[in-house]
């Protein structure tokens, strides 16, 4: 059965990360030094490389790809909440190449800002916290 809860907006954060930066670094480095508990991002910019994953049920863990070239990020959005504590950031990139060939999957640690990111949190008003699933091993949102 769907659960489902309702929060308003706390506050906008921008951001523009510069050449070099890992993405997914300066995301949770931004959370943290505005605070952000809980929230929604969406970024759009251009990586020199992207690692990306997926979850495989049947091994019940993640698997990783590298696209080591300029690519475009076409859409990129996901949540922030926290699991004992701890920051955790979960989102989905779109990446394409000159071409308009695209790869997708969950946003790695390893995707170098070539140009710019422009990133976009939309703060939550409530905390979003993650508990472990039994079912499929993976930290959920907790949603009562």
């Amino acid at each position: 059965m769907v659960r489902s809860i309702q929060t308003g907006i706390k506050r906008v954060i921008f951001a523009r990360m510069d050449p070099g930066e890992d993405v997914l670094e300066v995301i949770e480095a931004v959370a943290v030094e505005h605070g952000v508990r809980s929230g929604q991002l969406s970024l759009i910019g251009a990586i020199s490389k992207a690692k990306l994953g997926y979850f495989h049920r049947g091994a019940a863990e993640y698997k990783h790809f590298t696209v080591d070239e300029d690519v475009e990020v076409v859409s990129c959005i996901g949540d922030i909440s926290t699991h004992d504590g701890d920051i955790v950031v979960h989102a989905h990139i779109v990446v394409a190449d000159e071409t308009g060939k695209c790869w997708a999957g969950h946003l790695m640690k390893g995707c170098e800002v070539s140009v710019t990111i422009e990133l976009v949190i939309i703060e939550t008003e409530i905390e979003l916290i993650r508990k472990r699933d039994d079912v499929t091993g993976l930290n959920l949102l907790h949603i009562d």
